[in-house]
């Protein structure tokens, strides 16, 4: 009697959710999803009752699911992510997140007991599995076929910035995504080519000395400054601020919020965002790279640099090593390969930034086996992880901030984060000086990847930025003699890479480098930002319909 209870109470909360759909399209979707899951566990088992509660379990399942995404990452649950969730080396994460662990952890237990309720009951025999294999058959059918209908593809496009909160249109909707497919944009190619063509080619600034390229992602850094305190004591940092070295600075669009750093790491090494990708945009590193054909790390070998990627996380995690060696790096290193003390297999949460650093000094002084016989210059990219959460919630207010309606916590959690980035600026300040005193030619690149919240609370910035949870910074100091200029007073994350090009005084080595350092130029540095939407179309369209650099 109590489990036809459960059947009664999980298959009144499915209807709930189908009937509080937001748009006409997910009551379509809806029903044929749960159609096709009742149909596929019936057609399985020949169990009416034991589909019905797992078709309501997993819909309350995925609504959970799809809740705890937006909680913690302020992103919808799509197809995508379960690239991700399926990866066990990416597991880890979790043990970081208390709250979400113990969420995950209720999942399972719904899933097992969506799949498993009801095992006993009577067999309707083959007629019941006939039955569900026809209704099986039809919603995939049904699904498949709409899913692709122009209105229906519109609809869901317009949710998304709503949070798309109806999980049950986005599923069937990205399920198309996970079968990688070149982007198609509207756009006309040859408006671009003749734009970039009339554009004046600058070889004053092409050096012969190649300068050594050093670039920190900075995990989860946003200048504490950016906020709108009221009040604050917090120090100046000198790495945000222009200095007598620094040759770029800007705020930076990135593409993705309080986590999902492969994003942003994907932009910044192929040059092209992630939302070029659409429903794959969470799955880039494992079913994206492998198709690309250029970038920024197959720019700089091909000029001769000799690049590493150093990671406090292990080679298998988010797929990076994979990745990174699809990017062109020559060689991907952990702190453990460079002698800190820790088992190769432990990803290293707690690790400072200023030993972060001290590795990355390791590298460039060539202390590392595979390093010894190299005589090339060097693009070295690195990323740090103590900026990262969860933060302190019982922290004293040591910086004086004072912001209105944020409560004690997330005003503790911002103190916490303040000092770790203080720490940083500490540490990229003694990463700098260390390459002005090594004599050499450099280019220093650093920038945030992300914004974060603060005990689940996003506190407003300075500033009139579209999206401006979406906006960190990007800095360049350089040593080197250079005509370069900055032209750019924003700049998206996909020209980085361009732009360290040009500090460096290297010139594109192919026809989608060349691209992107001339868009830079065109749309001054905006891409979902352009005021002119259609010539990015463009630009789109040339990069994908005629250069092909996605195959």
């Amino acid at each position: 009697m109590i489990a036809y209870i459960f059947l009664a109470l999980f298959t009144i909360a499915a209807v709930i959710f189908i009937v509080n759909s937001h748009y006409r399209w997910t009551y379509f979707f809806a029903i044929t999803l749960f159609t096709f899951l009742f149909g596929g566990m019936l057609m399985v088992s020949g169990q009416w009752q034991r589909a019905l509660n797992f078709s309501s379990v997993l819909f309350v399942v995925l609504m959970l699911f799809h809740r705890l995404k937006i909680h913690y990452y302020k992103q919808p649950l799509l197809i995508s992510d379960f690239f991700l969730v399926v990866d066990w080396r990416n597991w880890e994460t979790l043990i970081h997140y208390k709250g979400a662990l113990l969420g995950v952890i209720g999942l399972l237990a719904l899933l097992g007991y969506a799949i498993f309720g009801f095992n006993d009951v009577e067999s309707l025999g083959g007629l019941g599995n006939s039955i569900g294999a026809l209704l099986f058959i039809v919603s995939f059918s049904l699904m498949w076929h709409y899913s692709k209908k122009p209105s229906a593809v519109q609809v869901w496009l317009d949710s998304l910035p709503d949070d798309g909160r109806d999980v049950f249109l986005n599923l069937p909707m990205s399920c198309r995504g996970i079968f990688f497919k070149v982007p198609n944009f509207d756009g006309n190619s040859q408006n671009f080519i003749e734009k970039m063509t009339a554009l004046s080619s600058d070889t004053n600034n092409l050096s012969e000395t190649k300068p050594d390229i050093v670039v920190t992602l900075m995990e989860s850094t946003l200048n504490p400054h950016q906020f709108a305190f009221s009040q604050q004591s917090i120090p100046p940092l000198s790495m945000f601020e222009p200095q007598n070295d620094t040759v770029f600075a800007s705020p930076l669009r990135v593409h993705t919020f309080a986590g999902a750093t492969w994003k942003s790491e994907f932009a910044f090494l192929a040059s092209v965002p992630s939302t070029d990708f659409g429903a794959l945009a969470s799955g880039v590193f494992y079913s994206v790279v492998p198709h690309l054909q250029s970038g920024l790390v197959k720019n700089l070998k091909a000029q001769g640099y000799f690049c590493v990627a150093l990671s406090p996380f292990t080679k298998g995690n988010y797929n990076a090593k994979s990745a990174y060696d699809h990017f062109g790096f020559d060689l991907m290193l952990q702190p453990q390969d460079l002698g800190y003390p820790a088992p190769i297999s432990k990803n290293l949460w707690d690790i400072s930034s200023e030993e972060m650093m001290k590795y990355t000094r390791m590298i460039l002084e060539k202390q590392h086996p595979a390093l010894e016989n190299v005589d090339q210059p060097m693009f070295v990219y690195v990323l740090t992880m103590r900026e990262h959460g969860p933060y302190e919630l019982g922290m004293e207010n040591k910086f004086n901030l004072q912001l209105p309606n944020l409560g004690a916590k997330s005003i503790s959690a911002l103190n916490d984060y303040t000092q770790r980035i203080v720490a940083l600026n500490d540490a990229i300040e003694g990463m700098n000086n260390y390459l002005h005193e090594r004599k050499k030619p450099f280019v220093l690149g650093y920038f945030g990847d992300h914004q974060v919240a603060f005990d689940n609370v996003i506190p407003p910035k300075k500033g009139d930025y579209a999206q401006p949870d979406y906006v960190t910074q990007f800095v360049v100091r350089s040593n080197c003699a250079s005509q370069f200029k900055q032209e750019q007073r924003f700049l998206d994350l996909a020209f980085a890479g361009g732009v360290l090009m040009d500090v460096a005084g290297l010139s594109a080595e192919d026809e989608f480098m060349k691209a992107n350092m001339a868009m830079c130029k065109l749309s001054n540095g905006k891409l979902e930002d352009s005021s002119n939407p259609a010539f990015v179309n463009d630009y789109r369209h040339y990069l994908y319909q005629t250069l092909k650099i996605a195959k």
